[in-house]
C-alpha cells in the first residue's frame, strides 16, 4: 500500500513538472555600472573567494540599488531584477509589460540563457527559440538559407527536419529573392521577418519575443500575431499595441 502511494506521489510530481513550461524561483539580476577594468576583475576575484572558498554570503548583494536611471545613486551596483517569482503553464501566452528600464528584456535574456541570474533558479522545459534583437542568432556573412540551417542545428534538429520546414520559412518571411544573399545586406525589416520565421517554424516549445517585432511593417506584424496564436508557449516583452493584444 505504501509502495503504490509513493508511486502515485511520484507521478503527481512528474505531471506537475511537465505542465509547467517556465519557472522562476526568487530570481534577481545585479549589474555593475561603469567601464570594465582591473577593478572589476578584483571585485570578481573577491566575490569568488568569499562565496566559494570561505562559504559566506556575497557582500555585493547588500550594496545594490534600485535601477532608477533618472537619479544618481551612491552604489556602482544596481538591481535590474529583484526577487522575481512566477510560473508559466504549457499552452499559456504571457505578456511582460512595463516602462523602459523595468527589466523586461533582462528577464527574457535570463530565460534565453544569454546571461545567468545573480541569485535564484530558472527552469524551462523544452527547446527555447529567441528573437530578442534585430539579427539575434544570425551570422552576417552567411546567407539567409545558411542561417536557417545553422539555427535549426542549434535547436538540435536534423538537416532533413530543417529541409522539410525550409519552404514554409522562406514563404512566411517574404525574403525568397534574397535568401541566398548574406544577411549583412538585409534591411532591419527583412532581418526581423526572417528571424521570426526561423524562430516560429523551427518549432521550439518556448518562443521568446522582445519588442523587436515593432521594426516590421504592419502587414508582417499581423502575420506574426496570427502565428503567435497557434497554441505554443510564448513569453513576450511588450510596450506596443499588437503584442499586448496577442498576450
Amino acid at each position: 500500500m505504501f509502495f503504490f502511494g509513493y508511486i502515485k506521489k511520484i507521478k503527481q510530481k512528474i505531471f506537475k513538472r511537465m505542465s509547467t513550461a517556465i519557472e522562476f524561483n526568487h530570481v534577481s539580476k545585479q549589474y555593475r555600472l561603469g567601464l570594465v577594468s582591473t577593478k572589476t576583475l578584483s571585485h570578481d576575484i573577491r566575490r569568488f573567494w568569499i562565496t566559494n572558498v570561505l562559504g559566506k554570503e556575497d557582500p555585493y548583494l547588500k550594496i545594490g540599488e534600485t535601477n532608477d536611471r533618472a537619479s544618481k545613486g551612491n552604489s556602482e551596483y544596481v538591481w535590474a531584477l529583484r526577487d522575481i517569482d512566477f510560473k508559466v503553464k504549457q499552452g499559456d501566452v504571457v505578456g511582460i509589460i512595463g516602462k523602459n528600464g523595468a527589466g523586461k528584456s533582462t528577464l527574457l535574456k535570463l530565460l534565453s540563457r544569454v546571461t545567468g541570474p545573480t541569485t535564484g533558479t530558472i527552469r524551462a522545459h523544452g527547446r527555447i527559440g529567441s528573437l530578442l534583437e534585430v539579427g539575434t542568432g544570425f551570422h552576417g556573412e552567411m546567407t539567409g538559407r545558411e542561417n536557417i540551417f545553422m539555427n535549426g542545428a542549434i535547436l538540435g534538429m536534423s538537416r532533413a527536419e530543417i529541409q522539410s520546414k525550409l519552404d514554409e520559412i522562406i514563404d512566411f518571411s517574404g525574403c525568397e529573392r534574397y535568401i541566398d544573399t548574406p544577411v549583412k545586406r538585409y534591411s532591419s525589416g527583412m532581418t526581423v521577418r526572417l528571424g521570426f520565421a526561423v524562430a516560429a517554424f523551427l518549432e521550439p516549445e518556448i518562443l521568446v519575443v522582445d519588442e523587436v517585432l515593432a521594426v516590421g511593417d504592419a502587414e508582417f506584424q499581423k502575420k506574426a500575431i496570427g502565428k503567435m496564436k497557434d497554441g505554443k508557449i510564448r513569453a513576450l516583452s511588450a510596450n506596443w499595441g499588437p503584442q499586448r493584444k496577442a498576450a
